[in-house]
């Protein structure tokens, strides 16, 4: 009898090892891409702590300034003996400091349906951030 083989019938092509071994590389290449973009945009959305004129409060010749921008923050896992201390361990601490303002004043600014106090600040710095103090 006669064999008859198939078109069908492939056998695993020696690239196939290659390919793989590419497509890892393409994801790790993306991964590592990713996380660069997000830490250098990071870096580039947040300008030093400045004092800057508020256009939505401001009104002619009574200009409103505030606070904005960024300072100092980082977060590092809490070291063994400090967490043996908590009362509620966490594994990770932050430290930061906020953009705020030194010296402001309070007026009420008026719409037509409402009065809303608001601080016009005088000069900026990095500090302790509000919602962090007792």
């Amino acid at each position: 009898m006669k064999e008859k083989r198939s078109h069908k019938m492939t056998s695993t092509p020696p690239t196939m090892g290659f390919l793989k071994s590419a497509e890892v590389s393409v994801l790790l290449m993306s991964i590592l891409l990713c996380i660069y973009s997000n830490l250098a945009s990071s870096n580039l959305d947040c300008m030093e702590c400045r004092l800057e004129k508020n256009s939505i409060f401001s009104r002619e010749g009574k200009p409103v300034y505030q606070c904005i921008g960024c300072c100092f923050s980082r977060a590092y896992p809490t070291p063994l003996q400090a967490m043996q201390t908590m009362a509620v361990p966490k594994n990770i601490t932050s430290e930061a400091t906020c953009c705020v303002a030194k010296h402001s004043h309070q007026f009420l600014f008026q719409t037509i349906e409402h009065t809303i106090p608001v601080r016009n600040h005088t000069e900026c710095h990095c500090s302790t951030c509000q919602y962090h103090k007792i």
